[in-house]
């Protein structure tokens, strides 16, 4: 039942690899040499950390490029041999998604070979990262490595439906004891593969248990879309939608709670004491992460709302919660909340947030971010809250 994703650091390091590899002007699959117009290389992620973007778009009236480089639509320029051109940055070392817009239309760019998976409305993305001097914590460094396993399951819950579940266990596992589990949820139009190779969970947590850092975990990463119908049109055997939301919060925690912590305890050397469970998420993950520790807080000592898409009026929507303040008192070691200081997609609803749990005497620590609503914040915040677990 578990195959063994023995290129996932391959692939990650092809995602996360400084510079990325550019076809070379002129050779095979590019536009240069034999007559066959310009060479176009892009992007091209100069020595001060700027990105210069190209795209051979003759036919095109507009291009733009935009992404979480930087939080601004960059208009692109259009030269004379049909080749549009920007240059951005300097921008700070990290990892960056970004698309073309041309005439309307969002396009990947077709000289870069790195792309981040997405659905619906939020589509794939091209990804590039601007190295640093030296090796930043997300990187893959000369330490014990992990492994991480992509898990096929039949979900009950969702009428049979085959789904996958993505799942880190941390170096030295084979020799271990039951270890402790953190489940992490991605966000709205991400896939179960979103933390490992964008996030770079598994990078960041094998450098943090090589400095000691945190606790060697499990962890255990779903697919958060509960609608398989999201994903690839209407299923036979799909149920029905419950308020047609693709992000259906009670059908995924079923889901979850049912079928994937059933399987992760049966199948991994995980233990099963609540002290030693952990749930946390980003975006839509973070909202599906209260809606499941806010109605069941005796499952999970842990709790981490990253970015959470908390909603309106959370204090009357988890009325129980927050009417039984000793409740979650008790029963949380750590409930976390963080949110990136220009997040105008989530800021405000994540202050009000704090705002209420803080009226109602629920303890927390929240926290605001340089950055946006975007990976930037997240790998951060990974890193910063996971030393924190299983204490």
């Amino acid at each position: 039942m578990v195959r063994r994703v023995l290129g996932v650091f391959a692939l990650l390091s092809l995602v996360a690899a400084p510079g990325f590899a550019q076809p070379p002007a002129g050779g095979a699959g590019g536009r240069g040499g034999r007559g066959r117009g310009p060479a176009v290389v892009s992007p091209d992620v100069g020595a001060d950390g700027s990105i210069t973007f190209r795209l051979a778009a003759p036919s095109a009236q507009q291009v733009i490029v935009s992404g979480e480089l930087d939080g601004q639509p960059h208009p692109m320029t259009k030269g004379a041999d049909g080749i549009w051109t920007v240059t951005v940055g300097p921008l700070a070392p990290d990892v960056y998604t970004y698309a073309f817009n041309v005439d309307g239309l969002s396009v990947l760019d077709p000289r870069n070979p790195n792309t981040k998976l997405g659905f619906g409305a939020f589509g794939a993305v091209s990804v590039v990262e601007v190295p640093g001097n030296g090796p930043q914590f997300y990187d893959v460094k000369d330490v014990p490595h992990g492994k991480v396993d992509i898990v096929p399951y039949v979900s009950k819950t969702m009428g049979g439906l085959a789904r996958t579940v993505w799942i880190y266990t941390p170096p030295g596992y084979d020799k271990g004891k039951d270890y402790p589990v953190l489940y992490l949820l991605h966000g709205a139009g991400d896939t179960e593969s979103g933390w490992t190779l964008i996030g770079r969970a598994n990078t960041i947590l094998d450098n943090l248990i090589a400095d000691g850092k945190a606790k060697p975990m499990v962890v255990v990463m779903p697919l958060g879309h509960a609608m398989q119908s999201f994903l690839a049109g209407p299923a036979k055997n799909a149920p029905a939608a419950q308020g047609g939301n693709p992000g259906d919060l009670s059908l995924f925690a079923k889901d979850l709670l049912d079928d994937v912590k059933p399987l992760v305890e049966k199948t991994y050397k995980v233990s099963t004491k609540v002290d030693d469970r952990a749930i946390g998420g980003l975006s839509m993950g973070g909202g599906q992460t209260m809606n499941i520790a806010f109605n069941r807080p005796e499952l999970f000592r842990y709790v981490v709302l990253m970015s959470a898409a908390a909603g309106r009026n959370p204090d009357q929507v988890y009325a129980s919660f927050f009417s039984k303040p000793d409740v979650p008192n008790k029963q949380f070691k750590l409930l976390w909340m963080g949110v990136g200081r220009d997040d105008t997609l989530v800021g405000p609803s994540d202050k009000a947030l704090d705002a209420a749990l803080t009226a109602h005497g629920i303890h927390h620590t929240f926290e605001l971010s340089a950055g946006r609503h975007e990976w930037t914040v997240w790998r951060h915040a990974l890193n910063e809250v996971a030393p924190l677990l299983f204490k």
